[in-house]
Formats: C-alpha cells, structure tokens, sequence
C-alpha cells in the first residue's frame, strides 16, 4: 500500500498528527485548570465531528483511491473539532481558558522549536521559515496560500492572501480573534525558542484576509 504514497503525503499526515497532539495538551490543560468537564465537552465534540486519529500508521488508515480526498476530510475534521470544542469551553467557563490555551500552544511550539536548534544549530530568517511549514497545518501544499515577499537572512516577509482556517472556525461558531491569538502565540514561540536571536510578528489587513508575517532579529 505504501508504494502509493510519497512523502508529501507523510509530511502532510504528520502535521494533522501534531495539531492533534496540540489538541490533546489543550484537553489536558483545561481539565487540570477547570475539572473533568473539559474533557466531557471533548468527547461531545467528537462525537459531533469526529474523533482524533487511531495510532496507526499513514498505510493502515489512508483511503488509496482518495489520498487527496482522505488528508483533506483529516484537516477538515480536526481544525472543526479543535475550534467547536474551544468554543464549547469558552461558552462554558469564560474568557479564563484563553490564556491556558496560548500557554499551551506556546508549550509545545517552544518545545519543538529547542529541538530544532539543538538540531539544526541557529538557523536564519529564510530556514526558519522553511521549517516552520513542517510544523504548521496550513491547508493542502497544492492551496499555495502563502507568497514570500521579502527574502534575506535577518528577514523574511510572507503574505497569506487567504485564511483556509476561517471557514472552519466560523462552523464551529469560535471566535476567530482567539483562534488567531493562539495561532500567532504559537508561531511566536517557535520561533524565538529555534533561535533567540529572531522573533515572529503578523499583522491582519481591514479584510482579515490578508496576513503580512515577519520573521526577523530582534
């Protein structure tokens, strides 16, 4: 079965596995911090959209005939679930599980990003960004969403000329300005944990479609 997969589609399948680990801290964050209905509002989100990936591996779950289709209907499923189930707990506990949201998607970026210099050494502006897209889910490779405008290694500037999160948020009924908060809190962390010399920034147009990013030094 492997023989019609390539390694976009392992690259691509390992992301939606650490947005869901992602998915998973959360969980546990908000029980620890509000009790053990964080996690039955979970179970009611699953339900509702689906649950999270079995551990299997990319051969012993993808639909061969569909692969394009299968990691779609992944993504689909997992940024729907993760943002009803945050709307969920923020209808029920209040503004409170924000902060203990962004800590835990700061967590894990930060983790990830020490690995990468411990790694990968002290890359720059361009490579950080090249290895940000092996981290961050952002829609299928063939969306091209992202346009570099600006390129040197102190700096690199990207334009997101469509949000393929948004439609997704908004059918879950979460507020998109939390979701852009925790996204860009992540982006941060990662960064600045793969080298301390550089930081991340974005900055939204009027029409919240377009998105200017920045990596560059401090």
């Amino acid at each position: 079965m492997s023989a019609f997969l390539g390694p976009i589609h392992h690259w691509l399948f390992n992301k939606i596995r650490l947005f869901e680990e992602l998915e998973n801290k959360t969980i546990k964050s908000l029980s620890k911090s509000f009790g053990d209905d964080a996690e039955a509002i979970h179970a009611a989100a699953a339900e509702k959209f689906g649950k999270m990936l079995p551990n299997a591996e990319l051969e012993d779950l993808i639909d061969t005939d569909n692969i394009h289709g299968w990691l779609q209907n992944k993504i689909q499923m997992a940024e729907t679930r993760q943002a009803y189930y945050y709307n969920e707990v923020l209808k029920k506990f209040g503004q409170a599980i924000v902060p203990v949201l962004e800590e835990a998607y700061r967590q894990q970026a930060s983790k990830l990003g020490e690995a990468l210099r411990a790694e990968a050494g002290e890359l720059k502006a361009p490579e950080l960004y090249k290895q940000l897209n092996n981290y961050l889910l952002d829609g299928m490779p063939c969306d091209h969403v992202n346009n570099v405008i600006e390129s040197q290694p102190e700096k690199l500037v990207w334009v997101t000329v469509q949000c393929l999160h948004k439609p997704y948020w908004r059918q879950a009924g979460m507020d998109i300005e939390v979701m852009y908060r925790l996204r860009f809190a992540w982006t941060n962390a990662f960064i600045e944990a793969a080298n301390w010399d550089y930081t991340y920034k974005a900055e939204r147009s009027s029409n919240e479609e377009r998105i200017i990013h920045t990596i560059a030094l401090k």
